[in-house]
């Protein structure tokens, strides 16, 4: 593979405007979105639709042939910022939607564009970018094969969606290069500086365009400041103050949606201090009703937990007997200091029954103990039950935090001798306690805490570092979404976790900065693993860059409240590219995997032989229309994912960018990942792996597979390559749990679940067309295999119950 030449990480620099009168040309429009398209996930994409065979051909070139529109199974939709390539298959039925085009306004700063000028074959990785001055140029310093390259860039048209540039005559050689960037990308100081220079400030008239530009943009403050400053510099104008109440209307209702946004993510107290506030003048009824109704709801919530906690105190100094008052009295009081809006329904057996007079105190206590260590649903009222409980979990986490299999022998026969040790109970009780090796520094910073941690690695490659960022008002009892992201060649783990949380920014009084990135903003744990070797410029494909991303996650799951079954895997650059690579190889483990500007494979390696993963796997690409040839090489890929139904694969094209971050997408990200989320295993599957650490898939595990599949990234030839297959089915059946398995190798593990296979019916397992026989007294729930299965592979919510061990 080439070698890719370290660049520089994003710089700023002034650039010095050439001097010259910048005219208006706005009140123009832009004709947007002039379709709506439904797609089966729950997604709306918007804009102008076409058909395509390819996603490198040209979605608008004709067709030669009569009928040849129908061979075309990939949907583009034209924003005119990006072209986002689907199945056609994946949108709805009548999915595709008509509308009028929306008539966004446009402003178009006078520029000199490079006209005539050689035309820019491809947009090499940045070196520096200057911010946009008050005309909206710009300096845009990029790696070419020539060496670096300078382009001044000019804004030619400004709409509230996107932005439209081309590359203007300089001191330099010019080139032709257009391209375009979201208008959210621009700093809103900078894009305030750029609009006012190009509207006259003297006619209020002109000045309006701006404020249906910001109100277009749903900028409503800025739209509503532009407004205020207009009717104070035009005092005859007054009349306009209709206008401002109407802006504060639509900005009423916009924080109403970031308020039921922070609330779905569990920032609770940050939702409490925004209602505080919440601008009561000049607001729609609807809106002001509704954050009446989210207020009075905090308040009961927060009465009813106050209450809760006092009524559970009292309960327990009533009970009788001093030695189990003793026991309960220290569980009551972590009730009492960690119930919250994500705890508080484990108390509604409690709460209901408390007013019964039949039920001792020691009964309610017990209710309220179970509710708290099983849930709602597994609250008991005996006495015994909520002892043997309160010891149990004891027992669990001394067994998952100790690292000596000789000293955990014994915790485990104590657990197994435990009163209410089932199988069943003590998952419920793993899945609902803190994860095994919190620690309570995690929760301490409200704003969220950024933490730096090594995970054991127990192999010559040694220990692997991560770093951590948990989201606002973190609480281990709540499951949070995750992003694994790898940075590539270009930028550190620590700049490739800004991106998804964004900058520290600083804090008065605080020696720490708080990131508010979209990760913060969504309720997502943020996890960047140092997956590198120092110097490294490509993805090796190696078991040491596997073992270090699936180790530090593993790490940080017995950690952190991670939800399992909505981890995103995802990169820039080479580290999209190892994205791209572990989601087909690992498709089990993510509910989603987003490549970033994926660098292509020169030897079409392990991605395109084992391509038919992906269709275990959500996959949203980002890429660079003028990325060299990342876009025609991936494309061979590409187009097999998009062609085909089973396939959930999306590919965001910017046009005329290149080898870029794409910041301009990450509300989309997170629009996608919203509708993303692992289920148990499928009904079928078939997957291809071709190196010995690929062989895990749902339920199968193979110990070594053939030999003659394998081929190890240094000994890759580009000769014939044949991937292992390993094969599982689950075949519905009223009688007995039916699986079969095709994993040829040596030493073959088959593991069962509550998810898939009911334990009170008997198994029929087949591995490679013969009949395991049952061992003696049938296959039954183990704890020992849950608790071993949860220390090793940290998942609590999805951990196996029993295996079936098929030795070489």
């Amino acid at each position: 593979m080439h070698v890719r030449q370290p660049v520089c990480r994003y710089v700023s620099r002034l650039f010095a405007a050439v001097a010259g009168a910048a005219t208006l040309l706005a009140g123009g429009a832009a004709l947007s979105h002039a379709q709506k398209v439904q797609l089966m996930d729950g997604r709306v994409l918007s804009g102008v639709v076409a058909r395509t065979t390819g996603v490198a051909d040209n979605p608008e070139k004709p067709t030669s042939q009569a009928g040849a529109v129908a061979t075309k199974q990939i949907l583009v939709v034209d924003d005119g910022l990006r072209r986002t390539f689907v199945c056609a298959h994946r949108v709805n039925e009548n999915g595709i939607i008509d509308q009028a085009p929306e008539q966004l306004l446009t402003i178009k700063p006078w520029q000199h564009p490079a006209e005539g000028a050689s035309k820019l074959g491809a947009v090499g990785p940045a070196i520096a970018i200057t911010p946009f001055d008050e005309y909206g140029r710009r300096i845009y310093e990029m790696q070419s094969i020539d060496g670096p390259l300078s382009i001044v860039q000019g804004i030619t048209e400004l709409t509230p969606r996107y932005v439209k540039l081309a590359s203007l005559h300089g001191p330099e050689r010019s080139v032709a290069w257009e391209s375009s960037m979201a208008t959210s990308s621009i700093p809103p100081d900078t894009l305030a500086r750029i609009i006012a220079q190009a509207i006259p400030q003297n006619d209020w008239q002109a000045r309006l365009q701006a404020v249906r530009f910001y109100q277009q943009a749903g900028r409503f403050p800025e739209a509503r400041r532009e407004l205020e400053r207009i009717i104070e510099e035009f005092p005859e104008k007054k009349d306009l103050q209709s206008m401002v109440g109407e802006l504060r209307r639509s900005g009423a209702k916009q924080m109403l949606t970031e308020l039921n946004l922070r609330r779905s993510a569990g920032q609770h107290k940050l939702v409490g201090g925004m209602l505080e506030i919440f601008p009561a003048e000049e607001v729609s009824g609807d809106t002001l009703i509704q954050v009446r109704e989210m207020m009075t709801s905090y308040e009961q919530e927060q009465r009813r937990i106050k209450q809760i906690g006092e009524m559970l105190q009292a309960t327990v100094a009533k009970m009788q007997d001093p030695d189990q008052r003793g026991i309960m009295a220290p569980i009551a009081e972590e009730i009492v200091k960690e119930l919250s809006n994500n705890t508080v329904d484990r108390m509604a057996p409690f709460v209901q029954l408390s007013d019964d007079n039949s039920l001792t105190a020691e009964e309610k206590s017990s209710l309220a103990i179970t509710g708290w260590l099983l849930g709602a649903e597994g609250a008991k009222q005996e006495v015994q039950t909520a002892l043997a409980l309160i010891k149990l979990r004891d027992g669990v986490v001394r067994y998952l935090r100790e690292p000596n299999a000789a000293d955990r022998g014994p915790i485990l026969q104590n657990i197994e001798s435990t009163e209410g040790s089932s199988v069943d109970q003590l998952a419920k009780l793993i899945a609902r306690m803190k994860p095994p090796w919190h620690d309570v520094e995690y929760a301490k910073n409200a704003a969220g805490a950024f933490l730096t941690l090594l995970a054991p690695g127990q192999t010559e490659d040694g220990d692997f570092t991560y770093h951590v960022q948990l989201p606002p008002e973190y609480d281990p009892y709540r499951r949070y979404p995750t992003l694994l992201v790898l940075n590539g060649s270009y930028n550190t783990p620590e700049q490739e976790l800004d991106f998804w949380a964004g900058s520290p920014l600083p804090v008065e009084g605080s020696a720490e900065g708080v990131r508010r990135g979209q990760a913060m903003r969504h309720g997502y744990i943020t996890i960047a693993v140092e997956w590198q070797k120092p110097h490294q410029y490509d993805y090796e494909y190696s078991g040491r860059e596997h073992l270090a991303v699936l180790t530090s996650l593993r790490d940080a799951m017995r950690r952190f409240s991670i939800d399992t079954d909505r981890i995103y895997l995802t990169g820039h650059d080479i580290g999209g590219e190892a994205a791209w690579d572990m989601g087909q190889s690992h498709p089990d483990m993510w509910a989603g995997a987003i490549p970033i500007i994926p660098r292509y494979e020169n030897d079409q390696k392990y991605i395109a032989h084992t391509w038919e993963n992906a269709e275990y796997i959500p996959l949203y690409f980002v890429a660079g229309q003028l990325d060299g040839r990342t876009i025609a090489e991936n494309a061979q890929v590409w187009n097999k994912y998009l062609r085909l139904k089973r396939f959930d694969t999306t590919l965001a094209e910017y046009q005329g960018r290149g080898h870029e971050p794409f910041h301009d997408e990450i509300l989309n990200m997170f629009d996608w990942m919203s509708f993303k989320k692992r289920g148990g295993p499928p009904a079928k599957f078939d997957c291809g792996a071709l190196r010995p650490w690929d062989n895990f898939f749902w339920w199968i595990e193979v110990d070594e597979l053939e030999n003659q599949f394998m081929i190890y990234p240094t000994d890759w030839s580009g000769g014939r390559v044949t991937p292992a297959h390993i094969k599982g089915r689950i075949t519905p059946d009223n009688e007995y749990n039916r699986l079969t398995a095709d994993a040829r190798g040596y030493g073959v593990t088959l593991w069962l679940s509550p998810d898939y296979v009911d334990f009170s019916k008997p198994m029929r397992l087949t591995l490679n067309n013969r009949k395991l026989p049952d061992p003696e007294g049938g296959i039954k729930p183990s704890a020992s295999v849950l608790l071993e299965d949860v220390r090793t592979r940290g998942d609590r919510q999805r951990p196996f119950w029993a295996k079936m061990v098929v030795p070489r």
